[in-house]
């Protein structure tokens, strides 16, 4: 009976440590995700203002 009990805490255990590390990984993609969203809209802003500062060419 103890060994099965042992079992049971053992797996419910892994199953928390599992749920945790997903969570962890997961968590850590979206904030991966979000900081790449902010540095492309950073780099369009700037490729779109760098574009239109240039003085126009009369030579």
């Amino acid at each position: 009976m103890g060994r099965i009990l042992l079992y049971a805490v053992m797996a419910v255990a892994a199953f928390f440590v599992i749920g945790w590390l997903i969570g962890l990984v997961f968590g850590l993609l979206k904030w991966v995700l979000i900081i790449g969203v902010i540095g492309l809209a950073v780099m369009g802003v700037m490729k779109l203002t760098s574009g239109k500062s240039k003085s126009p060419d009369w030579s």
